[in-house]
Parts: structure tokens; sequence; C-alpha cells
């Protein structure tokens, strides 16, 4: 009998010292979880967000005057409509109270809306450009903008743009002149065959002034040429708001 009640005591003691065992195990390995949960070296569960620090921005008013430099040249008789144009600012664009909001040599581009090269009789050439967007350090900005004049250093003209932003070439009068003489030229050598053949006096006026006249009909209104280094004024049409 008393050595039944001591196998019971025996396993009694065993079961108490694997319940000890156990616990200590489970208890030092929620420690060890809970420790490690906390550790500030430990990456987040989920990525941090920052909030985004928004840019300054400032506002141009409508008809404030732009003026640009070409970098690409432009010629009526060689691009088409599509065509990039890309040009930079030759002065510092500034608020009223002197806030710099465009530096010297921000480059502005655009595109060429319509063209149209010069023809025969007297035709000008037409060219519309638009520029609408300025590339800035943080990117690109649209622009609303339309051009008010173009210096043609081919034509030696300041050319006036309409209300759409186009341009005319104009006409030249100094061909105008010279086709004119060699028409008059043309037609005295045709009056002077009609009167030595017999003819009427208003028959060789009419062939002379015919003469001239055919010299006008033959001259073409000028074509634009705007080599790089051209001068582009615009005027917004439109507030601006540029980011800085």
């Amino acid at each position: 009998m008393s050595y039944v009640i001591r196998r019971l005591h025996d396993t009694r003691r065993r079961c108490l010292a694997y319940a000890l065992t156990g616990s200590l195990f489970f208890g030092l390995t929620l420690g060890g979880t809970s420790a490690t949960a906390q550790s500030p070296n430990d990456p987040p569960t989920r990525p941090r967000t920052y909030a985004a620090t928004p840019a300054d921005r400032v506002t141009l008013p409508a008809g404030t005057a732009l003026t640009l430099e070409l970098l690409t040249p432009v010629h009526t008789r060689i691009n088409a409509p599509g065509d990039e144009v890309i040009a930079q600012l030759r002065e510092s664009v500034r608020l009223a109270d002197g806030t710099l909001v465009l530096p010297r040599g921000t480059e502005v581009r655009g595109t060429i809306a319509a063209v149209n090269p010069a023809r025969m009789p007297q035709r000008a050439a037409r060219l519309q450009m638009v520029f609408d967007t300025v590339i800035t350090d943080l990117g690109n900005q649209p622009l609303a903008a339309v051009v008010v004049s173009i210096d043609d250093v081919g034509n030696e003209a300041r050319l006036r743009a309409d209300q759409s932003g186009t341009v005319s070439g104009g006409h030249s009068g100094r061909r105008t002149v010279q086709n004119t003489i060699n028409g008059g030229w043309l037609g005295s050598i045709g009056s002077g065959i009609i009167v030595l053949s017999g003819g009427s006096g208003a028959a060789a006026a009419g062939a002379l002034g015919g003469g001239a006249l055919g010299g006008v009909l033959l001259t073409r209104g000028n074509d634009i040429r705007l080599p790089s280094g051209t001068i582009v004024r615009l005027s917004l049409t439109k507030p601006n708001t540029f980011a800085l």
C-alpha cells in the first residue's frame, strides 16, 4: 500500500514539474514576442506616408508681356502645321513687387498652328504660332498667351499680329518696282513694234500699260523667314498661375 502511495506522489510531482516547465517556456515566448514587437528598429507594418509640401504659386495678370527668343528657325515655305517651335525668355518675368516668376532663359514651347507660303500675285505669307508650355524645374506648366508681334529680320520689318496671333509677310515694294520696270520695258518693246507696224497710239499705250501690269502680277508676296534669335513678343490672354 505504501508503495502505491509513493508512486502516486512521484507521478504528481512529475506532472507539477512538467506544468511549471511549460508555463515558464510559454511565458518566455510571449515576453520575447512582445519585446520584439516593440523594438524601435523594426520596420513598420506598412509604409509611412509624408505630406507633400505644396509649392508656392504666383499668378501673372492677363496682358503681361513676355519677350521670347526663337531657338528653332521658322520659314513659311519650309514649315508645316504641327511643327514644334522652341524659344526661351529673353527677359525675366516679375510681379509688380519685383518677385521673380520666370527667369531669363526659361524654355517656352509651342507649335505652328497655321502656315501659308507667299504666292502670286501679291499674296503674302501668313503664319500663326501658339506657345502653350513653359518648362520649369517643377515640370511642364501650361501657358495661355498670344503672339503680338514678330521681328522679321529677313524682311527688315516688325510683323504685327491680329487677334488670333497670325502675322502676314506683307509685300515687297522693291520687288514690285523692279518687276514693274521689267514689265514696262517689255511693254515698251511691244508698243514700239506696234508703232513701226503702223498701229495706233492707243494700242501702243495699251501694250505699255499691259507690260507694267504684268510686272505687278508677277510679284509674289513676302515669305516669312525667322532665324534663330528672332524676337517674338507675347501677351497673356488670361491670368496665368505658375508653381515656383
